[in-house]
């Protein structure tokens, strides 16, 4: 079964290399596509300026090879392991699943393990979505063109209805990446604190510490462009809480 399950992953990483853009892995019991990000280093935090004081100081931060969800987990996706949908807006297979907490996740996470024992599913560090976000570290604001025209804020949702929308509604990044901003706010695995920068190690930082808080990432339809900039640190004090402008999406690594 494990070979099986590894040759349908070498065909599906290897048709994505036929393709001229970028390199992706498509996981074949989900679908869930997964875009390689090439190490490198770059400047984290508010690079733009007007931010909040808990996107500094910037820094700079390194980051191994890693590979990033192309899109938010889907409401699809999240069934075909769970067998559920608990999204607020279920609205089709191709809207990302809302409304799951850490706790959830990591159910999803393991049963996707289950099915690749090679391979690490989790969420990003803070640090790698960021990075993701950016583009591969470029200086860019958005991960995607600006909202309202290229992502789905607040603004978009007064003039077109609250709520999510299919994956992938809006142009991609650099990267070939989607809804990095907007959508939904997405998960990230790094404890919260205001003056983590100031702990930062060098090299692939992942803030761990005591305490309830966890951040979020990427703004969402329920909050103005302000929260959907690559460098916003959004808290969010209870990883077991679920909301309807909440979502995520995973890395991958080889172990």
């Amino acid at each position: 079964m494990q070979l099986l399950i590894f040759l349908t992953s070498l065909f599906a990483l290897t048709a994505a290399h036929a393709d001229t853009g970028p390199t992706i892995w498509r996981e074949p019991v989900t679908g869930i596509e997964f875009v390689k990000v090439p190490a490198a280093c770059f400047r984290m935090g508010d690079t733009f300026g007007g931010g909040d004081h808990n996107e500094l100081p910037v820094h700079e931060v390194c980051l191994k090879d890693t590979w990033i969800g192309k899109f938010e987990v889907t409401q699809g996706q999240w069934r075909a392991l769970m067998e559920s949908n608990p999204s607020a807006y279920a609205a089709s297979d191709k809207h990302p699943v809302d409304s799951v907490n850490q706790t959830d996740i990591a159910t999803f996470v393991e049963r996707l393990m289950e099915r690749h024992p090679q391979r690490t599913f989790r969420l990003p560090t803070e640090a790698e979505w960021e990075f993701a976000c950016r583009a591969g570290g470029q200086a860019v604001k958005f991960g995607g063109l600006a909202p309202p025209a290229g992502a789905n804020t607040a603004e978009y949702a007064d003039k077109h209805g609250e709520g999510t929308l299919p994956v992938g509604s809006f142009p991609a990044n650099a990267l070939g990446i989607y809804d990095m901003s907007g959508n939904l706010w997405e998960w990230v695995s790094d404890v919260y604190t205001a003056d983590a920068y100031t702990r930062h190690l060098r090299e692939s930082p992942h803030y761990q510490a005591d305490g309830p808080a966890r951040l979020l990432r990427g703004g969402a339809w329920s909050h103005d462009a302000f929260f959907a900039r690559c460098s916003k640190r959004h808290m969010h004090c209870r990883p077991s809480a679920r909301f309807d402008f909440v979502g995520f999406r995973l890395v991958m690594t080889d172990q």
